[in-house]
């Protein structure tokens, strides 16, 4: 019986149905090979009161995999928003490869016969805990900081843990120049802990060193840890992460930021997020997000974010609306965030 943290933790609008769940088994090429498709298009109305008002199609994407019993799998996965041009129905004569492909890696799977996976290719790298809920997760000040992706690297997942007193410890190198498609410097090292203290309780710990080569900003390190729990009937979710930092370059007069938020299941498809958010000598930011499932495939989120900067620099408003879009034979997204698990 080996642990999986795979398993949604009502942190987005799939997990708000579970015919989402239902769709079509994956394609099958005899006995061995599986082939999985899933895609996202999520149109994005913003506007703010110091940027003024835009639509993108940020988020969304296209991914194909190809497995082989099991235990081989290949994954490819591209940015939809880079085919057209300032996200206009037109395509974009500046298209790059490198950028459009946000992952192309192996997975090896059971190496050795014991619980350990193998990634190598272009992948995201296991950091904090990705707490996806409000509706435009991407504008939560501190989603550079949580995140690190769009890489080239290798990372092995100890799914038994370590020492048997962890459920899970990821230990990736990569590079640290994201968005292109060559294989530059392993400059960076990071390593991702999880542990369900309950069945309600999940706790992270996270650490990267990141070399920074491509930039002129040095060294930088970040040590993330954060708390995520809910209520046995799973309508009631809350989180929070805090990030220690130095050298970021988004945040250079900084070394800590805070996330603290909530979910609350409303109705069987709806659900209310507050979420605020603090980056040291920086900004406050809180946010409100109502997200509904309108079809097993198309969702829509509303959202509000008041900033407030330590600095001289005005507050700033933003309204969001996103429409979502999802179709594919895995109901798995890209955009969902898998926390809890269970033994199978």
């Amino acid at each position: 019986m080996k642990k999986k943290l795979l398993i949604p933790l009502l942190l987005s609008t799939m997990a708000l149905s579970p015919s989402l769940l239902a769709q079509e088994d994956a394609l099958l090429l005899g006995d061995d090979f599986r082939i999985e498709y899933d895609a996202e298009i999520n149109t994005n109305v913003l506007d703010s009161k110091t940027d003024g008002s835009g639509i993108n199609l940020e988020g969304s994407y296209l991914s194909l995999s190809v497995e082989w019993k099991e235990k081989i799998r290949l994954v490819l996965t591209g940015r939809l928003e880079e085919i057209f041009q300032n996200n206009k129905v037109e395509f974009n004569e500046d298209f790059d490869l490198g950028t459009f492909v946000e992952e192309a890696y192996i997975e090896i799977r059971e190496v050795g016969g014991t619980a350990t996976a193998i990634i190598v290719g272009k992948q995201p790298i296991p950091f904090g805990q990705n707490v996806q809920a409000m509706p435009m997760f991407r504008n939560n000040p501190l989603a550079e900081l949580q995140e690190i992706d769009q890489v080239f690297g290798v990372t092995v997942d100890l799914t038994e843990g370590l020492l048997g007193f962890f459920d899970q410890v990821e230990i990736a190198a990569f590079e640290t120049k994201p968005g292109d498609f060559e294989i530059g410097k392993i400059d960076g090292m990071s390593i991702r802990m999880s542990k369900m203290l309950t069945e309600q309780w999940l706790l992270t710990a996270s650490h990267a060193e990141l070399g920074n080569d491509h930039l002129e900003t040095g060294h930088e390190s970040r040590t993330s840890i954060g708390l995520i729990g809910e209520t046995e009937d799973g309508s009631l979710v809350g989180w929070v992460e805090g990030v220690f930092f130095s050298n970021n370059p988004e945040y250079p007069n900084s070394d800590f930021a805070i996330t603290v938020g909530g979910q609350y299941q409303v109705a069987e498809s709806t659900a209310i997020v507050v979420e605020y958010s603090y980056v040291e000598e920086a900004m406050h930011e809180i946010g409100v997000g109502v997200k509904t499932e309108l079809t097993s495939n198309l969702s829509v989120g509303a959202e509000v974010r008041y900033r407030d900067y330590v600095t001289e620099r005005d507050s700033d408003v933003t309204f969001g609306i996103t429409f979502t879009y999802r179709f594919g034979n895995t109901g798995y997204s890209e955009n969902e965030n898998y926390l809890f698990g269970d033994d199978e």
